[in-house]
Order: C-alpha cells, then structure tokens, then sequence
C-alpha cells in the first residue's frame, strides 16, 4: 500500500519559477538551467520508478513511502523511496542517467561515459545509501524497532550499465525491475505486523518535513532586483498580466481570472524572502493600487503579523509555498 505519493520537490517548483524571472543574459541563467535540467530529470526518474513499483501487490501487510525527509542526530535525511516488509526495510535511491554508467570495484567507483565518449566520475551513491541506512536505523531504534535495511540502487534509463566484477556491494537494478525484485524477497520472519506497519509509515509521514531550499535568491547569490516581476499568464505563459474589472487580464492572449497572482505569491517566497509587505506585493504583482493589494493579499491564504509600518504577511506554518 502507498503510504507517501511523491509530489513535485519544492526545488524544482522554485527553479521552475527562478527560469522563468531571470532573464536570459544574467550571469547566473546558465547555473540556474543546468540545476533546473538535472532537477527534472532526478524527479522524472523517480516518477518513472513509482509507475513500476505500483505493481507490487504481495499478499502480506507492506507500505511504500515517496520522498520521505526525517531527522536524525541533528540530521536531514531524504529517502527516494522506502519499502516496508513485515521482515525488512528497503531504501531505495533512483539515478535517472541517459548516458552510460560504468561500475568499478576495488575501490568501487561510478564513471558516466557520455556519447562523446568522455568520462565523467560520479560521487558513489553506495556511499550515500549507506548513510542513508545507518541514520535510518537510529531513528527506529529511538523508536524500539530493530529491522533489517537493505539498499537499493535503481537507474530509471534502460542505457548501458556496466558493472565489472567483482559484484558490487548493493544490489543495482533498472527501475522497471523493481516489482520482480521485491516480489523475489523473501519474508522469512514477520518482525511487523500489518498494525505495526500502518503505525510505522504513519508515524514517519507525521515526522517528514519537506525539504526547504528558499529563497534561492540567496542561495545562487542573485540580487532580487534582477528578478523580474509581474503575473504570469498561466495560459500562455507570459509576464505581464494587468487588474482590470477585479480580474486579472492578460495582454497577450486574452486569458482572464482572479487568481493569478497567487503564483506570484508563491514566487516571491520561493525566490526572495519568507516575507511580504503590501507595497512589495505591488511591486511584484505591478499593481497600483494599495486597497486592492491588501484585498487579495487576504484572500491569498497567508499569515498576517504587525499592524501598520509593520505589517507583513508569512506563509502559514503547516504549509509550505505550493503552487
């Protein structure tokens, strides 16, 4: 049963909107693209893995976690995908690579060989998996439960995979092998029950946070004035949108709403600072008129602090900026 559904990381939601506010001769649009490129490809990837793994459908209690974040020691962890059984525990990572992936071993090394034929080392994600593991096993034992964790390493494209021998130190599959490898699972020794299993992925959904990576402004060092205001059309993509007749209206394709610039919001927070003044709202949104901004600010689901000079509005803590 799936516990956890994956949804769009809020990494790629921001980057998504940076793309499309910085303009293209920025000295950080090249950075920004690349990050956005690798982003949707992880997160296609791991969507791709999800198709597969629905068709695992055992007959024993079992639950399956997406994009799962604990913590523990002080520690952020994220797991691409977590696969309970009544006799074991799965973390799964998911590397979504259209080239060719070369594994060594002794020491073992990861090589993506491009079309080119250039060869690029990659970071050992054995190494991340197993930390991944040890950080998981402490946060169940702080819980009283002891289970045996294995790792799973899952390549979403069906490309070239090399592994030279000796076998590598974790089993490594394609993503679309994922049903047949945990249906070969065997489940020897029932450490959970179906009750504890549900109590189990329940209590690690109450415990996940989502992974925060606002503002990027901040992050790729980017000067908020360079990024570029305005509502953006959701139908035809484009800046510009103007309040007119308590609508928004677009220009350049005719589109009109009342809702448009909640996405706006959603970028300010994403992309410059966890707070919004009335007069920033008009900047952002280019509205003129004070009124109408406190007006849609308060329907925009947002957090009212300070009175006055002092006002500003937050996102709600149980939310993150979504869309």
């Amino acid at each position: 049963m799936i516990y956890k559904k994956r949804t769009m990381p809020n990494e790629l939601k921001a980057l998504l909107s940076l793309d499309k506010r910085l303009p293209n001769s920025h000295m950080k649009k090249h950075e920004v693209k690349k990050n956005l490129l690798i982003c949707q490809a992880g997160y296609n990837g791991e969507l791709e893995f999800d198709a597969h793994i629905n068709e695992f459908q055992p007959d024993y209690p079992h639950a399956i976690l997406h994009d799962l974040y604990l913590q523990q020691d002080g520690t952020y962890f994220q797991i691409d995908s977590l696969v309970i059984t009544p006799s074991s525990i799965t973390v799964v990572e998911v590397k979504n690579h259209k080239d060719k992936t070369v594994i060594k071993a002794n020491p073992t090394q990861f090589i993506r060989v491009f079309q080119n034929g250039d060869r690029n080392p990659m970071r050992n994600p054995y190494i991340e998996i197993d930390r991944k593991i040890h950080l998981l096993k402490n946060w169940l034992q702080t819980r009283g439960i002891q289970m045996p964790i294995d790792g799973l390493l899952t390549f979403a494209h069906t490309n070239e995979l090399a592994i030279e021998h000796p076998s590598p130190e974790m089993k490594t599959i394609f993503t679309y092998e994922a049903p047949v490898h945990f249906r070969s699972l065997p489940v020897n020794e029932q450490i959970l029950d179906g009750h504890a299993i549900h109590n189990l992925a329940t209590a690690m959904i109450a415990h996940h946070k989502d992974y925060n990576p606002f503002p990027l402004a901040d992050r790729y060092d980017i000067t908020p004035e360079d990024i570029a205001p305005g509502v953006i059309c959701p139908s035809c993509d484009r800046p510009g949108m103007k309040w007119r007749r308590e609508k928004w209206n677009c220009p350049s394709c005719g589109h009109a709403g009342k809702t448009e610039h909640q996405q706006t919001v959603q970028d300010w927070f994403m992309l410059i600072k966890p707070q919004m003044t009335n007069r920033e709202f008009r900047y952002f949104t280019q509205l003129n008129n004070r009124n109408v901004a406190r007006s849609l600010l308060a329907k925009s689901g947002l957090q009212l602090i300070g009175e006055r000079k002092a006002a500003h509005y937050v996102v709600m803590k149980d939310r993150t900026p979504t869309p």
